[in-house]
């Protein structure tokens, strides 16, 4: 699962967290590498120590993340600022929908804004409950 956001302030970081997918838990993701043709781009992000050189094919440098990489963000997540996850269910639909927040009151305000419905919010509210997922 992934989460809108972006990692202010640490450029480095953002494009390690930008490689993953933007994943809730680090160490569960589906994608690990960038792809850049940018000399110094690649200097940078090797100095890190979060990536791993994996060659060069058709002019272009592929990167992974590393395990110290991966710590890096999840350390930096850890921060109050980037919110909980909470989960949404509906009375009306099946499923559930994730979504970073501050607050159980920002978590279904976020909910709402990202749903394609014709409700109020005050209606959407009716219809929904939000707790901290697991």
């Amino acid at each position: 699962m992934q989460v809108n956001r972006s990692i202010k302030g640490n450029p480095a970081l953002d494009a390690v967290d930008h490689a993953l997918g933007r994943p809730y838990r680090t160490d569960k993701t589906n994608r690990d590498h960038f792809a850049t043709s940018d000399p110094d781009e690649i200097k940078e992000m090797i100095a890190t120590g979060w990536w791993i050189d994996c060659g060069e094919k058709f002019e272009t440098r592929y990167l992974r993340v590393s395990d110290a990489g991966r710590k890096a963000l999840a350390f930096e997540l850890a921060k109050p600022e980037y919110g909980r996850l909470f989960s949404i269910t509906s009375k009306r639909y099946d499923g559930e929908t994730f979504v970073m927040a501050k607050s159980h009151s920002a978590a279904k305000y976020e909910a709402y804004v990202n749903a394609d419905l014709d409700w109020s919010f005050m209606e959407y509210c009716k219809e929904i409950s939000v707790r901290l997922a697991a």
